[in-house]
């Protein structure tokens, strides 16, 4: 089973986001209801390796501002004194390799930047700000042609 670790992200504006940046670029954006913070993308496993406890933090995580992977990946911020501290949790009690994690959320896969004004606006969403609840679950992953199927499976 496709399994990975992510905090489930609820955006308000993110038909917004759409709207104002699509006529900059192609690509695939992210279904609404598949939005999330990925801490650790895990592969093919068996999931129930994974149901252990965490040390989820009582706080919420800002999400503020975007950014882009390599003018590829479109994505917003995620910014939490504890974020990495749950990547490193996971890590450590399932003997994982600590990789560079960058936390942030995935919009859209760029396809091709149409106009380069689309760099100019991407700073109009820099003040924009939501903070969504720190809740951590394992997903299964479900590829199909239509794109991702995500289900939660366990909570941690």
């Amino acid at each position: 089973m496709r399994l990975f670790i992510a905090t489930p992200v609820t955006l308000p504006f993110y038909s917004l986001i759409k709207n104002d940046l699509s006529k900059y670029i192609d690509g695939k954006w992210v279904e609404g209801w598949n939005l999330h913070l990925t801490h650790k993308f895990i592969g093919e496993d068996n999931p129930k390796k994974y149901e252990i406890t965490l040390n989820i933090p009582k706080e919420k995580i800002k999400i503020k501002g975007l950014g882009l992977f390599n003018n590829k990946i479109l994505y917003l911020k995620a910014n939490s004194k504890n974020i990495s501290f749950i990547n490193q949790q996971i890590n450590k009690n399932f003997g994982l390799i600590q990789d560079k994690f960058i936390p942030h959320i995935t919009l859209c896969r760029i396809k091709k930047i149409k106009d380069k004004k689309f760099f100019d606006e991407l700073k109009k969403w820099d003040n924009k700000e939501v903070e969504v609840p720190f809740e951590v679950y394992l997903y299964k992953s479900t590829l199909t042609k239509k794109g991702p199927i995500y289900e939660k499976i366990y909570k941690y």
